[in-house]
């Protein structure tokens, strides 16, 4: 029989695996495969993480008091068995699946690990605060049950969600700021111009983001260009942050307009060049027509 040690061994040497997978997957390794089934490797790993749903489940009955230690090493090593086949399978995807695409695997690998080790910490401790992580890991499961992506248009997709709800939520704050509706009056009288300057070039670059989501993203599923379209966009949001943090900090509208608008219409104007490479005819006079908008909008002073 199985005795408390033992079991304390095996879940130090499981964290210790969990540990070192979770180091390997931060690795791009150069595979190629141009067979590779992008859609059928996400039915596997939903099914994996069905499976290994269900193992947390049984591992934590199994722990609980009174404590069947036999019972709980042979779920350990369920979960075990578990990811090495999960990191196994993430480790076949090659870099023509997409960037976005194996990123999001590695993002939901990583969660799993790390909510494993949560359980199995709990129960290297006196066991008493294990529901909290075996709801977590339950959730993750499930979200990989679900919600992984079968390529890297829906990879890209699923990010451009959250990133386009950022650059709204910057929307709402420049136009607080521009409007004088900011509670604190953190900006200096001589600003609001400025501040209104930024609104209208945040207003388009939103614009720009539901355009191009619609007319370029959701109509080709080129890897490479889903990539470089979210990468862009990524920037676009990042600068989007960063023009309107900077109404905070900077009092000198010359200094506003010369350095931080300025390099907020490099990277917009960025993105609208390479989508008007790569959309219909139709849609790139529009994209044309929007990078002279947006020199207009930063040339002229408010």
């Amino acid at each position: 029989m199985a005795t408390e040690q033992e079991f304390q061994q095996k879940l130090k040497a499981c964290c210790s695996m969990a540990e070192t997978y979770l180091e390997d997957i931060k690795i791009d390794r150069p595979v190629t495969d141009d067979a590779f089934d992008t859609a059928d490797l996400q039915d596997k790993m939903s099914k994996l993480a069905k499976v290994l749903s269900h193992d947390a489940t049984k591992f934590t009955i199994a722990c609980k008091p009174p404590r069947k230690p036999a019972e709980g090493i042979r779920m350990v090593d369920e979960m075990s068995n578990t990811f090495f086949r999960l990191v196994g399978f993430y480790n076949t995807i090659p870099a023509s699946a997409g960037q976005q695409y194996r990123d999001t695997y590695r993002k939901a690998i990583r969660d799993l690990l790390m909510g494993a080790l949560s359980l199995w910490h709990a129960f290297r401790d006196d066991g008493s605060k294990f529901m909290v992580p075996t709801a977590a890991l339950w959730e993750t499961c499930k979200m990989m049950e679900t919600g992984l992506p079968a390529n890297n248009q829906a990879a890209v997709l699923a990010q451009w969600k959250d990133m386009h709800a950022t650059m709204e939520d910057a929307k709402q704050e420049v136009h607080e700021l521009a409007e004088g509706e900011d509670e604190d009056g953190d900006i200096e009288p001589e600003m609001k111009p400025v501040a209104a300057q930024c609104a209208k070039l945040v207003d388009l670059a939103v614009f720009v983001s539901t355009k191009i989501e619609r007319r370029c993203l959701r109509e080709t599923k080129d890897v490479k260009i889903c990539d470089q379209l979210y990468i862009k966009s990524s920037a676009l949001a990042d600068e989007t942050d960063v023009v309107v943090s900077q109404l905070y900090d900077v009092d000198d509208p010359e200094i506003m307009r010369t350095k931080h608008i300025a390099a907020y219409v490099d990277c917009l104007c960025d993105l609208m060049a390479f989508a008007q490479e790569h959309t219909t005819e139709e849609h790139s006079k529009w994209f044309e027509m929007g990078i002279k908008k947006v020199r207009e909008i930063a040339e002229k002073k408010q």
